[in-house]
């Protein structure tokens, strides 16, 4: 009798364990580099990262050196990309010193992170072992760890869109439209909702994108008309420096897929034609997954998440860390995974996570050479999701 009542005990034991496995990826990265800087002889020289641009533009803003902020050259590692209203968040950092701003960046993206899984949750009932399944990966994940060591902000973007998709289901559409508006950090990102807001007729969401950007845009105006000047012409410089200077392997876009297969430049036909044909398939396909599905209650979440692969497999330039808002439809397709018509296209795209988990790890790790495998495996997961959405046979309680 002990022996079967413990064999039940040690094989809930053994799941428990191996399912917090993927934490001591998490552990041994954290550990490795907040090690590294306490052993290092010159931790400032390593630290300052991403973040430490947060930490310049805050000091400039507080300052008044407003014409310093946006770069007149791209000589430097790190520069501020960020629209004018963004500059307004940095200021916290601009009365903290070095490492303490360094600290809070950390901290703010921790928190932002915990805050997205928890409204995810919250948006989409399933088991708890399935949501605290998907936190676990999701904190072992390349995006995540470099994202906290760089203090980059991709936690944030990450809680804004779970925010976003967390109000929509309960129809505060209004509301969507604010939250989705801050989303404007990044309007490389912001402009796919838009589009999506259209398809699905949404127009109190298009209303509150346009009144928070029209807010955001009147609050930057005591920064000075002539950031916005600084502004466009850095952002449009930009994209010279994405296609020359910036690694490929950086990138999560269907654009750093064909400059990295065919090895051509960013003007070659090689790369041009493919590159363009492949951003209209899966353009077509999510736009069409919206039209044939913006009625049904039950598709919002996979529509969203959907929409959230196109802004970052169709733009001119994602980077690696900023895949962290792929944890929006990385958890919708774990715990929402009955919803599918098809099995063979649910573990395909499972298929297509586990390659991004890996090869991104033998990015940092190994070499940065070669095919950037991840962008692809992010847009072979959005044909997926589309096609499966657009499957006619109607949903069962369990996968075909």
């Amino acid at each position: 009798m002990t022996g079967t009542r413990l064999a039940p005990k040690a094989r809930r034991t053994a799941r428990a364990v191996l399912r917090l496995a993927p934490l001591t990826i998490t552990g041994f990265m954290q550990f490795s580099w907040f090690g590294s800087l306490v052993v290092s002889s010159d931790p400032y020289a390593i630290v300052r990262r991403d973040w430490h641009q947060f930490f310049l533009t805050g000091h400039q803003l507080l300052s008044g050196d407003l014409s310093a902020i946006y770069p007149r050259t791209f000589e430097s590692a790190y520069f501020w990309l960020y629209p004018p209203y963004c500059i307004y968040l940095t200021a916290p950092l601009g009365v903290l010193p070095e490492w303490w701003a360094y600290a809070l960046c950390v901290v703010v993206e921790i928190v932002a992170v915990a805050g997205a899984l928890a409204l995810l949750r919250a948006t989409l009932p399933a088991r708890r072992e399935d949501h605290v399944t998907a936190a676990i990966v999701i904190l072992a994940s390349m995006p995540f760890n470099t994202a906290v060591v760089i203090g980059q902000i991709s936690g944030v973007l990450s809680l804004i869109l779970a925010a976003s998709l967390w109000a929509w289901r309960r129809r505060h559409m209004l509301v969507v439209g604010l939250l989705l508006s801050l989303l404007f950090i990044k309007p490389n990102l912001a402009v796919f909702f838009v589009a999506a807001s259209l398809l699905a007729r949404q127009w109190r969401v298009l209303a509150g994108m346009g009144l928070g950007g029209a807010t955001m845009v009147l609050a930057s105006l005591p920064l000075g008309l002539e950031r916005w000047h600084e502004y466009v012409r850095t952002s449009r410089d930009y994209v010279s420096v994405v296609q020359s200077s910036v690694p490929m392997w950086k990138q999560l876009t269907l654009y750093a897929f064909w400059r990295t297969a065919t090895g051509g430049t960013s003007s070659d036909p090689a790369v041009v034609l493919p590159w363009l044909a492949s951003v209209a398939v899966v353009l077509g396909v999510t736009m069409l997954a919206w039209w044939r599905r913006r009625d049904s209650e039950g598709a919002l979440p996979r529509l969203f998440g959907l929409t959230v692969l196109l802004a970052v497999s169709a733009n001119m330039y994602v980077y690696f860390y900023d895949g962290l808002v792929l944890l929006v439809p990385g958890v919708v397709w774990w715990v929402l995974r009955d919803e599918y018509r098809s099995r063979a296209r649910h573990g395909l795209i499972g298929a297509c996570l586990l390659g991004m988990f890996v090869v991104g790890y033998l990015r940092i790790f190994l070499t940065s050479e070669g095919i950037n495998w991840v962008s692809a495996f992010i847009a072979i997961w959005l044909v997926c999701e589309a096609t499966d959405l657009l499957a006619t046979s109607p949903p069962s309680t369990a996968l075909q």
